[in-house]
């Protein structure tokens, strides 16, 4: 298959660039000064920003079914993968002019849920409405997945955002139905 004629968008960078514009708009300018100070990042990075957004998982949907799309009168595109998002909304704590103070945490992260419970459905730039939502994680797989970062347990905001629909490039033939023929016989 061509991929140079079919270009699929990205649906998962979509999703995420929705939740970072909603971030944006309701965090800035208070209590974060700039948008640009909020950012896809992961918690190691060493950038200066003050909110990141780390995706940190992607699971299948199956909660959602899917229908195939139809491209003519011969041929249909396998349905699309419904997928779940989990983010992580984590403040830099090693922000560099100065570190960041744990008041302002707690005051950024408190804004983070606000937007976040304020906004539980979004539209991405195609139209396909998106539904964010809290995470209940435990305290043993937030520990487990700060430690994978090489770093301690941090307060952070955890969510997750479906259905996020994946299109297939995958394509069928289907033959039309030219001539029925009905036979009925009585007895």
């Amino acid at each position: 298959m061509d991929r140079g004629k079919e270009r699929l968008d990205s649906e998962i960078l979509q999703a995420g660039k929705c939740l970072l514009e909603l971030l944006r708009k309701e965090l800035c300018p208070e209590p974060v000064r700039d948008n640009d100070l909020i950012m896809f990042a992961s918690p190691w990075e060493e950038e200066d920003y003050r909110v990141g957004i780390y995706l940190y998982d992607v699971q299948d949907y199956s909660a959602m079914s899917t229908a195939e799309t139809l491209l003519g009168d011969e041929e249909r595109r396998f349905p699309p993968k419904a997928v779940e998002l989990s983010y992580l909304i984590f403040c830099n704590e090693a922000h560099r002019f100065g570190g960041i103070q744990r008041e302002q945490i707690q005051i950024t992260l408190n804004e983070v849920v606000r937007a976040v419970y304020d906004h539980p459905a979004l539209e991405r730039e195609d139209g396909q409405a998106l539904q964010i939502s809290f995470l209940r994680e435990s305290v043993d797989f937030k520990m487990r997945l700060w430690g994978s970062f090489d770093r301690p347990l941090q307060p952070a905001v955890y969510i997750s955002a479906v259905p996020v629909l994946i299109g297939s490039r995958r394509k069928r033939k289907v033959s039309r139905v030219q001539e029925r023929n009905y036979d009925v016989t009585s007895n």
